[in-house]
Protein backbone atom coordinates (compact mmCIF):
# COMPACT_ATOMS: atom_id res chain seq x y z
CA UNK A 1 0.00 0.00 0.00
CA UNK A 2 3.28 2.44 -0.31
CA UNK A 3 2.13 5.13 -1.33
CA UNK A 4 -1.17 4.61 -1.67
CA UNK A 5 -3.71 7.19 0.08
CA UNK A 6 -6.73 5.36 -0.50
CA UNK A 7 -5.36 2.39 1.29
CA UNK A 8 -3.91 4.26 4.13
CA UNK A 9 -7.28 5.57 4.86
CA UNK A 10 -9.31 2.44 5.20
CA UNK A 11 -6.47 0.77 6.98
CA UNK A 12 -7.20 3.74 9.35
CA UNK A 13 -10.55 2.91 9.06
CA UNK A 14 -10.52 -0.88 9.73
CA UNK A 15 -8.02 0.31 12.84
CA UNK A 16 -10.84 3.11 14.34
CA UNK A 17 -13.33 -0.52 13.91
CA UNK A 18 -11.15 -2.22 15.75
CA UNK A 19 -10.14 0.22 18.30
CA UNK A 20 -13.42 1.85 18.87
CA UNK A 21 -15.43 -1.32 18.70
CA UNK A 22 -18.17 0.56 15.71
CA UNK A 23 -19.59 0.41 12.84
CA UNK A 24 -17.83 0.96 9.24
CA UNK A 25 -20.49 3.98 8.77
CA UNK A 26 -19.03 5.30 12.44
CA UNK A 27 -15.52 4.80 11.42
CA UNK A 28 -16.12 7.01 8.44
CA UNK A 29 -17.68 9.57 10.79
CA UNK A 30 -14.36 9.62 13.27
CA UNK A 31 -12.03 9.70 10.36
CA UNK A 32 -13.75 12.84 8.80
CA UNK A 33 -13.15 14.47 12.05
CA UNK A 34 -9.48 13.17 12.16
CA UNK A 35 -9.10 14.53 8.36
CA UNK A 36 -10.35 17.97 9.20
CA UNK A 37 -8.08 18.61 12.15
CA UNK A 38 -5.43 16.91 9.56
CA UNK A 39 -6.03 19.34 7.15
CA UNK A 40 -6.07 22.46 9.84
CA UNK A 41 -2.86 23.79 8.35
CA UNK A 42 -2.94 22.76 4.80
CA UNK A 43 -3.22 26.27 3.16
CA UNK A 44 -0.09 27.56 5.44
CA UNK A 45 1.86 24.36 4.46
CA UNK A 46 1.03 24.07 1.03
CA UNK A 47 1.81 28.11 0.29
CA UNK A 48 5.19 27.79 -0.98
CA UNK A 49 4.24 25.86 -3.82
CA UNK A 50 0.93 28.18 -4.18
CA UNK A 51 3.09 30.96 -4.47
CA UNK A 52 6.18 29.22 -6.55
CA UNK A 53 3.35 28.41 -9.50
CA UNK A 54 2.43 31.57 -8.89
CA UNK A 55 5.49 33.51 -9.22
CA UNK A 56 6.61 31.20 -11.99
CA UNK A 57 3.07 31.61 -14.15
CA UNK A 58 3.36 35.88 -14.01
CA UNK A 59 6.80 35.88 -14.07
CA UNK A 60 6.78 34.04 -17.69
CA UNK A 61 3.47 36.14 -18.75
CA UNK A 62 5.82 39.19 -17.91
CA UNK A 63 8.79 38.38 -19.30
CA UNK A 64 6.54 38.07 -22.28
CA UNK A 65 5.03 40.81 -22.54
CA UNK A 66 8.11 42.67 -21.43
CA UNK A 67 9.70 41.94 -24.55
CA UNK A 68 7.78 41.48 -26.99
CA UNK A 69 4.00 43.54 -25.98
CA UNK A 70 4.84 46.98 -27.81
CA UNK A 71 3.36 49.44 -25.03
CA UNK A 72 4.80 47.38 -22.13
CA UNK A 73 8.14 47.29 -23.63
CA UNK A 74 8.52 50.87 -24.72
CA UNK A 75 7.08 51.77 -20.57
CA UNK A 76 9.46 50.01 -19.71
CA UNK A 77 12.39 50.66 -21.72
CA UNK A 78 11.96 54.55 -21.18
CA UNK A 79 11.04 54.35 -16.82
CA UNK A 80 13.21 51.16 -16.16
CA UNK A 81 15.70 51.00 -18.54
CA UNK A 82 17.07 54.29 -19.43
CA UNK A 83 16.85 52.92 -23.16
CA UNK A 84 15.25 55.17 -26.61
CA UNK A 85 13.82 53.55 -29.21
CA UNK A 86 15.84 52.13 -32.03
CA UNK A 87 17.89 55.20 -34.29
CA UNK A 88 15.66 55.97 -36.85
CA UNK A 89 12.40 54.70 -35.36
CA UNK A 90 9.54 57.66 -33.41
CA UNK A 91 6.66 55.35 -32.89
CA UNK A 92 7.11 51.80 -31.81
CA UNK A 93 3.88 51.01 -33.48
CA UNK A 94 6.05 50.89 -36.98
CA UNK A 95 7.65 48.18 -35.34
CA UNK A 96 7.05 44.48 -35.84
CA UNK A 97 6.88 42.04 -32.72
CA UNK A 98 9.75 40.58 -34.18
CA UNK A 99 11.67 44.00 -34.03
CA UNK A 100 10.50 44.75 -31.06
CA UNK A 101 11.91 41.92 -29.35
CA UNK A 102 15.14 42.32 -31.47
CA UNK A 103 14.88 45.60 -29.88
CA UNK A 104 13.99 44.46 -26.47
CA UNK A 105 16.50 41.87 -26.22
CA UNK A 106 19.71 44.25 -25.60
CA UNK A 107 18.36 44.84 -22.20
CA UNK A 108 16.03 41.74 -21.74
CA UNK A 109 18.84 39.63 -22.17
CA UNK A 110 21.21 39.84 -19.07
CA UNK A 111 18.68 40.18 -16.38
CA UNK A 112 16.30 36.49 -17.90
CA UNK A 113 19.70 34.73 -18.15
CA UNK A 114 21.14 35.70 -14.93
CA UNK A 115 17.29 34.39 -13.45
CA UNK A 116 17.60 31.16 -15.61
CA UNK A 117 21.52 30.69 -14.31
CA UNK A 118 19.95 31.04 -11.09
CA UNK A 119 17.13 28.29 -11.11
CA UNK A 120 19.43 26.11 -12.90
CA UNK A 121 21.99 26.72 -9.72
CA UNK A 122 19.11 25.88 -7.49
CA UNK A 123 18.01 23.02 -9.12
CA UNK A 124 21.32 21.62 -9.06
CA UNK A 125 21.59 22.29 -5.38
CA UNK A 126 18.19 20.60 -4.72
CA UNK A 127 19.32 17.67 -6.72
CA UNK A 128 22.71 16.96 -4.31
CA UNK A 129 20.28 17.61 -1.40
CA UNK A 130 18.07 15.01 -2.26
CA UNK A 131 21.09 12.75 -3.19
CA UNK A 132 22.56 13.17 0.40
CA UNK A 133 19.37 12.45 1.30
CA UNK A 134 18.43 16.04 3.11
CA UNK A 135 15.49 16.72 4.50
CA UNK A 136 13.52 19.04 1.58
CA UNK A 137 10.63 21.23 2.53
CA UNK A 138 8.09 18.37 1.60
CA UNK A 139 9.24 15.41 3.45
CA UNK A 140 9.30 17.75 6.73
CA UNK A 141 6.03 19.35 6.33
CA UNK A 142 4.74 15.75 5.80
CA UNK A 143 6.63 14.51 8.49
CA UNK A 144 5.34 17.46 10.35
CA UNK A 145 1.39 16.51 9.64
CA UNK A 146 2.19 12.76 10.68
CA UNK A 147 3.76 13.13 14.00
CA UNK A 148 0.86 15.83 15.37
CA UNK A 149 -1.95 13.65 13.69
CA UNK A 150 -0.40 10.66 15.94
CA UNK A 151 0.44 13.40 19.22
CA UNK A 152 -3.33 13.97 18.86
CA UNK A 153 -5.30 10.16 18.41
CA UNK A 154 -2.50 8.06 20.57
CA UNK A 155 -5.05 5.54 21.11
CA UNK A 156 -4.79 4.45 17.62
CA UNK A 157 -1.72 2.02 15.80
CA UNK A 158 0.75 5.14 15.39
CA UNK A 159 1.86 3.67 12.13
CA UNK A 160 -1.41 3.31 10.51
CA UNK A 161 -2.12 7.19 11.28
CA UNK A 162 1.28 8.66 10.33
CA UNK A 163 0.90 6.64 6.82
CA UNK A 164 -2.21 8.16 6.53
CA UNK A 165 -1.44 11.88 7.82
CA UNK A 166 1.61 12.31 5.37
CA UNK A 167 -0.72 12.57 2.09
CA UNK A 168 -1.83 16.06 0.74
CA UNK A 169 -4.82 15.76 -0.78
CA UNK A 170 -4.96 16.15 -4.88
CA UNK A 171 -5.57 19.78 -6.14
CA UNK A 172 -7.86 20.16 -9.21
CA UNK A 173 -8.00 22.45 -12.36
CA UNK A 174 -9.44 25.01 -9.69
CA UNK A 175 -6.35 25.28 -7.38
CA UNK A 176 -7.92 24.11 -4.80
CA UNK A 177 -8.19 20.64 -2.82
CA UNK A 178 -10.00 18.03 -3.76
CA UNK A 179 -11.04 16.92 0.20
CA UNK A 180 -11.62 12.89 0.06
CA UNK A 181 -13.64 13.32 3.09
CA UNK A 182 -16.69 14.62 0.62
CA UNK A 183 -16.24 11.37 -0.99
CA UNK A 184 -17.01 9.69 2.87
CA UNK A 185 -20.06 11.79 3.75
CA UNK A 186 -23.16 9.79 4.52
CA UNK A 187 -24.67 10.79 1.18
CA UNK A 188 -21.85 9.78 -0.10
CA UNK A 189 -21.29 6.26 1.24
CA UNK A 190 -25.05 5.25 0.61
CA UNK A 191 -24.49 6.05 -3.25
CA UNK A 192 -20.96 4.60 -3.84
CA UNK A 193 -21.30 1.91 -1.73
CA UNK A 194 -25.00 1.11 -2.52
CA UNK A 195 -24.54 -2.90 -1.56
CA UNK A 196 -23.63 -2.18 2.25
CA UNK A 197 -26.93 -0.44 2.21
CA UNK A 198 -29.52 -3.19 0.42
Amino acid sequence: ISGDGFAHRERLVREIMQVDKCSWDEAHEKLIEMDEFNERFYWLQTLPYRLGISLAFFGGAGSLLLVFHKATAQLYAEKVAGEELPEGIEDISTLTTNQVGSWTWQWAEPMIGVASFVLLCMQFARAQAINMNMSAYTRWMLAWRARRAELHHPHYSAPMVRSWAAHLPRVGATFFPEWRRRLHTPEARKKNFRALYS
